[in-house]
């Protein structure tokens, strides 16, 4: 719609990376906001790169969204990705994460288990186009983690009743059994209001299990088979 300031945007962005040495997920007033889930600026990234956004150095760009794959930042409460010892080695983040590389808050294991899928979907569809074909094919394999938290048996109710509904996502220990968040907690249905950045935990951020197993947009067509 606006091609001079997304590539601005973008340039900003990478700006960002060159002299801070990753990219924000959250940026206010000059400074680094906390990270809410992903690195979702991976996302903004492939999007312009895909829509031949000019006047950006794409292979710092590409350099950038790839170290948030793959390098845990000390404090990736603010920027890149935490886990990601658990992510490459499991599929998935553990509601019980032992992350001794960063540190962050030990929260929201649903959620940021689908973010990172869909952020690693994004760098994918770059190296794709950028002929990194080893690269492709790790990150597109790393787009599906979002199924080691999918509970294909797993029925939900409203006050008692049965909605009919069955397979959420659900969270899972670092030994693979499976913990239980209901999947309508954290949504209006519940009036409950602290699915936030808080300390005490959950597993999916401002939004139910409903919101969040809905949310494989890369790969719809696996979510409703």
């Amino acid at each position: 719609m606006d091609p001079l300031s997304q590539s601005r945007m973008i340039r900003s962005l990478v700006d960002i990376y060159r002299h801070e040495g990753y990219l924000p997920d959250c940026r206010m007033s000059l400074c680094k906001g906390y990270t809410q889930g992903g690195s979702n600026a991976d996302v903004l990234i492939a999007d312009a790169f895909l829509k031949n956004v000019s006047d950006v150095d794409w292979d710092t760009a590409y350099e950038a969204i790839v170290k948030d794959a793959e390098v845990e930042p000390a404090n990736w409460g603010v920027e890149g990705r935490g886990g990601l010892r658990s992510w490459k080695g499991l599929g998935y983040i553990p509601t019980d994460d032992y992350d001794p590389d960063g540190s962050g808050l030990h929260t929201r294991s649903i959620s940021r288990t689908v973010e990172y899928a869909y952020n690693d979907f994004c760098i994918a569809e770059v190296a794709k186009r950028m002929g990194h074909d080893s690269d492709y094919e790790k990150y597109l394999m790393r787009a599906s983690n979002w199924q080691n938290m999918f509970k294909d048996d797993q029925r939900s109710t409203i006050n008692g009743v049965d909605t009919g509904y069955v397979g959420f996502m659900q969270p899972r220990y670092l030994n693979g059994t499976w913990g239980y968040q209901d999947p309508i907690f954290c949504s209006p249905l519940m009036n409950f209001t602290s699915c936030y950045l808080n300390p005490d935990g959950h597993e999916t951020y401002e939004g139910s299990s409903w919101l969040y197993t809905l949310y494989v947009i890369h790969l719809w067509y696996n979510t409703l088979s």
